[in-house]
């Protein structure tokens, strides 16, 4: 397991989220937004950004070369 720090778009604090390499970044997704379900309403459309970038939803932890403790953010998707 990988342990990395999620914020999601809306909450007030960062989650430690467990992640195995072979996670994709809409699972990441959902798994912070389970996490913080109690402060903030999931979202359907909503996007990974790790190091300032944008990733695709089928980018896996290993293919972003997601290290222990790097930092990922949830935002809302803006689609029309």
């Amino acid at each position: 397991m990988i342990p990395l720090y999620g914020f999601l778009q809306g909450d007030s604090i960062g989650l430690l989220v467990l992640a195995d390499e072979n996670d994709t970044a809409a699972e990441l997704a959902e798994k912070l937004q389970a996490a913080a379900r109690i402060r903030v309403q999931a979202e359907a459309n909503v996007r990974v950004v790790y190091q300032g970038l944008l990733i695709a939803s089928n980018t896996t932890v290993a293919q972003a070369q997601m290290s222990a403790l790097d930092r990922f953010d949830v935002i809302k998707a803006d689609l029309p």
